[in-house]
């Protein structure tokens, strides 16, 4: 196997924090009653597994930032729309 660019080693740690942040946006919004429970459930559950998914597959990082950024999105549009 050969060693990781900085590139590759950058943008899996943009990766997992935009994963860390919808993380959080998903425990807050939760919290504070905005979304149902099964919006949290639905959301907490596919965070975890494209958190699970990126770490393995790190090194391809088009996939890997496109799966955190497409949660956020995801996120960002269901709860809009759920707490509405």
């Amino acid at each position: 196997m050969t060693e990781p660019t900085p590139r590759q080693v950058l943008y899996a740690l943009v990766a997992g924090g935009f994963l860390l942040v919808v993380a959080a946006l998903v425990v807050g919004a939760a919290v504070s009653g905005l979304v149902p429970t099964w919006w949290t459930v639905a959301t907490a559950g596919t965070v975890a597994l494209v958190s699970i998914w990126s770490a393995a597959n790190w090194r391809r990082t088009a996939r890997v930032l496109l799966g955190a950024i497409g949660i956020f999105l995801l996120w960002t549009v269901g709860t809009l729309i759920l707490a509405g």
